[in-house]
């Protein structure tokens, strides 16, 4: 081997060319380039030697040297686009989604605003066995297999019957869902009238990219433009969040979903794990089924299989009502319409509860005008004379010590239901630090204009009722709850009856 080709087989093995997309690598990669180029490049030292027939030429050796370095060069550029190339810089849409559909379950809550309604709806999603369930709000609990049975469930409340039928040729894009937004934004964004612009964002108190799409309506009668803003962790390149918004083709908008996504390694085996019970009659109405028409028993899945969630409705002990009905406040901007019937069952993991009673309460008004402070997590949310504590006037907090680490999946908080007040600047958030200056996740804010500086919330305004508020928080875990308040429609004053956070502890 000539002494040339072991220099060179040196230069490169010094430079530790390998495919890591970090800033710090590139930044090593190229201080060796630039290195290994100098040192190429240096002139050779000039000596009295005699010369001889296996001598080689000052001249030409200096032309092999920088031989030598543009091979470097050319090398390290190889290396460079290996480590950098179609994927250097910030993930594509594409490349979000297909690592969004790689996880083995995503579970969303979504709420949908049209024509003036809200409904909320929780999902899930298992890619691989092509399985995917959603909880509506009044209990109606839909099913899709897409595996080998391909099959599709639907359990009623009202008429306590799960019915099964075959599935439909649009499977779970039947219906919105977080599963068709993922597909649908990737189909979209290879479209040629679709752009998809890219850019830093911020969600929920951190840094997120922002993917948003707009899809033109096809026709005056047809099809509605849509248009789809993604969030997505760029640390995990998954999504964390979603807005779809409907328009007509003359620009109006007809309908919004907010979509709140999170990645547990497991979901429900079935849909008895959703809160079907398992007493229910079940209705087979798919033509090739063989056996008792009507009477069919659910499989239930055998011991040895993994373990998936366990969903059970929270038990939520409720107090008298006060007053009957919601009655609509005009003066309240972002008001949400009352809702008609009672609260239908919040669903989370066996073994939650809650977690908050008998905890200690501290607050930003130490010496509440009436009651104390502990009367917070007492258990007493009637709303009578001496069953509730109010604090000083304008923006007020109170902060309620968990004494331990827990998965959190609701808060329910009663300020005051003796009249259907609407209190102000509500937030919640949730946290591992006693101060609040860091790890904060806010998971409640209808602060519109960011007078209680947290932030501008995009959560409604609501009306007290004896149901109390309930916030889903999705497992986030914390040991710290705060709650905001800035006065209300009667008065300045800030008040609380009870506040109850339901969970288990952290694993």
């Amino acid at each position: 081997m000539i002494e040339n080709e072991r220099d060179f087989e040196k230069v490169v093995a010094g430079l530790h060319i390998d495919a890591q997309p970090d800033p710090g690598h590139k930044q090593r990669l190229r201080r060796q380039m630039l290195q290994a180029y100098s040192d190429s490049a240096k002139p050779a030292r000039i000596t009295a030697e005699r010369p001889g027939p296996q001598r080689i030429p000052l001249l030409h050796r200096s032309l092999a040297k920088l031989a030598v370095a543009a091979v470097v060069v050319v090398a390290a550029g190889i290396g460079l686009w290996k480590a950098f190339g179609p994927g250097w810089g910030p993930a594509t849409a594409q490349q979000i989604c297909q690592t969004t559909r790689k996880m083995p379950w995503l579970h969303a809550v979504a709420t949908h605003y049209d024509k003036g309604n809200v409904r909320n709806e929780e999902h899930w999603y298992d890619f691989a066995s092509e399985k995917a369930y959603v909880v509506r709000a009044d209990g109606t609990v839909l099913g899709w297999d897409s595996g080998a049975d391909k099959k599709q469930f639907t359990y009623s409340p009202r008429v306590k019957k799960l019915a099964i039928t075959e599935l439909s040729s649009q499977g779970v894009f039947g219906v919105a869902s977080a599963y068709t937004i993922v597909d649908a934004f990737a189909v979209f964004a290879a479209q040629d009238d679709v752009t998809v612009r890219q850019w830093d964002d911020r969600y929920e108190g951190e840094t997120v990219r922002a993917y948003e799409i707009e899809r033109p309506a096809r026709s005056a009668r047809a099809t509605t433009a849509l248009r789809i803003k993604m969030m997505a962790n760029p640390e995990t390149n998954r999504i964390v969040a979603a807005n779809v918004e409907h328009r007509a083709p003359s620009g109006v908008a007809l309908a919004r979903e907010e979509w709140v996504m999170s990645y547990p390694p497991s979901g429900p085996r079935s849909v008895y794990d959703l809160g079907v019970p398992r007493s229910v009659r079940v209705l087979d109405m798919r033509m090739g089924y063989i056996g008792t028409p009507g009477d069919t028993p659910m499989p239930i899945p055998t011991p040895g299989e993994p373990a998936g969630v366990r969903l059970t409705p929270l038990k939520i002990d409720l107090p008298k009502p006060t007053f009957r009905g919601t009655p609509e406040n005009n003066r309240v901007p972002n008001l949400q319409k009352p809702r008609r019937g009672p609260r239908p069952p919040f669903l989370a993991p066996s073994g939650t509860t809650n977690v908050a009673r008998g905890k200690p309460v501290s607050a930003s008004d130490r010496d509440p005008v009436v009651g104390h402070l502990d009367m917070i997590t007492d258990g007493d949310k009637e709303a009578a004379d001496g069953s509730f504590v109010e604090l000083g006037p304008f923006l007020q907090q109170v902060t309620i010590d968990l004494r331990g680490r827990y998965e959190i999946y609701a808060i329910v908080v009663w300020h005051y239901h003796q009249q259907p007040r609407v209190y102000f600047d509500v937030a919640v958030q949730v946290s591992n630090d006693s101060r609040f200056r860091r790890s904060v996740t806010t998971v409640f804010n209808n602060d519109i204009d960011d007078s209680a500086g947290l932030g501008k919330g995009d959560d409604l305004h609501y009306t007290e009722t004896y149901e109390g508020k309930l916030i889903h928080t999705r497992g986030i875990q914390g040991r710290y709850v705060r709650l905001h308040s800035n006065g209300n429609t009667s008065d300045n004053q800030n008040h609380y009856i009870e506040v109850e956070v339901y969970g288990r502890p952290a694993r």
